[in-house]
């Protein structure tokens, strides 16, 4: 085989063996789509009062969130999916964070109309499981698809 068709086949075959990773992340990135309202949340070991978390809700186009209180925009950004881990991963862009800021680190689980989504402060370690103890500095949201 000439040299350059076998870095083709090669390189060919490492975008095949990426396939897996990308598929199921593309397929939680599918299942997100749409609109969510959160059912329930604890910062930092401390749970919201259930009409104040219920106040949230979240939309979700492409890897592009919008977050209100109600119906006003209270957050936005961008993120990114990594289904292949053991918890899910999801590393999260506000659009209001400095041009080099660290993405906030997180975890989630998803069903088809629930989204659990643990997370951890800006530039502080990854959530390695579903809580918020008081002194973790982490938050837990579990979100419902809003049905129509």
């Amino acid at each position: 085989m000439k040299p350059r068709l076998f870095l083709i086949a090669t390189l060919g075959a490492l975008a095949a063996a990426d396939a897996p990773k990308d598929d199921a992340s593309a397929k939680d990135l599918k299942k997100l789509q749409g609109d969510w309202a959160a059912v329930s949340m604890v910062v930092d070991g401390e749970k919201i009062p259930d009409d104040e978390a219920q106040a949230l809700f979240r939309t979700i186009k492409d890897n592009e969130y919008t977050v209100f209180r109600f119906n006003k925009a209270i957050g936005k950004g961008k993120f990114k999916l990594d289904a292949t881990k053991k918890a899910s991963t999801i590393d999260v862009f506000p659009a209001n964070a400095a041009p080099n800021a660290k993405p906030i680190l997180g975890i989630y689980e998803l069903d088809d109309n629930t989204f659990k989504f643990c997370y951890a402060r800006p530039g502080k370690d990854r959530p390695t499981d579903f809580s918020a103890k008081q002194g973790s500095g982490h938050t837990l949201t579990v979100w419902e698809r809003e049905k129509k």
